[in-house]
């Protein structure tokens, strides 16, 4: 069995406030308010207000559904989780 490091939290990783605000960026340049992106993932506005505020933390498969309901292509998704690498 491998031992892992320990790290800090992926929420205060670098890579994941880039992420995070890249997503921010999209949602806005789509003039969508967290409401209306939130109806599109079928979730809560707190919950989409809580991720972009990183108070709550994205797993993968939220992430691809927030990127594919904000009308992000495959290779577009691919190339941001790319960037994380």
């Amino acid at each position: 069995m491998l031992a892992m490091k320990t790290t800090a939290k992926s929420i205060f990783d670098p890579r994941y406030d880039r992420f995070i605000s890249e997503l921010i960026r999209t949602r806005k340049n789509k003039n969508w308010s967290q409401r209306k992106l939130a109806e599109a993932v079928g979730a809560s506005h707190c919950f989409i207000g809580r991720t972009e505020t990183k108070e709550r933390r994205l797993d993968l498969i939220e992430a691809i559904d927030i990127m594919k309901h904000l009308g992000l292509s495959k290779a577009e998704i691919i190339k941001k989780i790319r960037k994380l690498v």
